[in-house]
């Protein structure tokens, strides 16, 4: 039985690259293992002044990063350039973080990573989990394996990997992004690509996925099937 809380989180960022982009924007929300319902008011949803700006506040970007955000902000790029100036340091909006995720243990004593939620999100094992790391050995967030500590270590619940394994023996998505499940799903584009929308759909994903499974758990029996 599993009693730690799930955090479904999400990243913004400024580039693609999960090794050197820097995080904007954080949002994260936690589901209760038991019930498998959103846990009312855990929202989190914090921003980040890039690393580039904290060096060079005029740093002038070369890729058209600014104008993904701009169409998804419905404002200018320089708007989104003024906003990510005025943006908390990047260790103060960490710092916020793992706080946040210190409310959330399993139990209020004696907490450790075992008690940690357990990481949640949309593809994140190639993109999100990879930038939790590198912060985590930035700000000295780590085990005695230099690994990151803030989450539970043995489980991910990347859903990506369980739309795959409904879905990969036909042809009824076109693709496995977030936007083509929303569209299948029925769930509103609307303020997508925002982390705090993005972690509200993929956890309502994955508490679906959760308790189809459990539904599925209780009428197969796989114990002793392989003698």
């Amino acid at each position: 039985m599993n009693y730690n809380k799930i955090c479904v989180f999400d990243f913004e960022t400024d580039g693609v690259n999960p090794e050197k982009c820097s995080p904007v924007q954080l949002a994260a929300i936690m589901v209760d293992p038991i019930n498998l319902e959103i846990i009312p008011n855990s929202e989190f949803n914090c921003n980040f002044k890039p690393e580039c700006m904290e060096e060079d506040p005029n740093f002038e970007y070369k890729t058209d990063i600014l104008d993904f955000h701009a169409k998804v902000k419905g404002c200018s790029k320089d708007d989104v350039y003024k906003e990510w100036q005025e943006y908390p340091k990047q260790s103060v909006a960490w710092k916020m973080f793992v706080d946040y995720l210190d409310k959330y243990h399993s139990r209020n004593s004696k907490k450790s990573q075992f008690s940690a939620p357990i990481a949640a999100g949309y593809n994140i094992y190639r993109f999100d989990l990879p930038i939790i790391e590198r912060l985590s050995r930035k700000n000295k967030n780590v085990n005695k394996e230099g690994t990151s500590n803030i989450f539970f270590p043995r489980d991910v619940i990347d859903s990506i990997n369980l739309v795959y394994y409904w879905f990969s023996h036909n042809n009824e998505l076109k693709s496995f992004k977030l936007d083509t499940l929303r569209d299948y799903f029925g769930i509103t584009k609307d303020g997508a690509h925002d982390a705090i929308k993005d972690v509200r759909d993929t956890a309502e994903i994955i508490i679906r996925f959760l308790k189809l499974h459990r539904n599925l758990a209780e009428k197969i029996k796989f114990k002793g099937s392989f003698k």
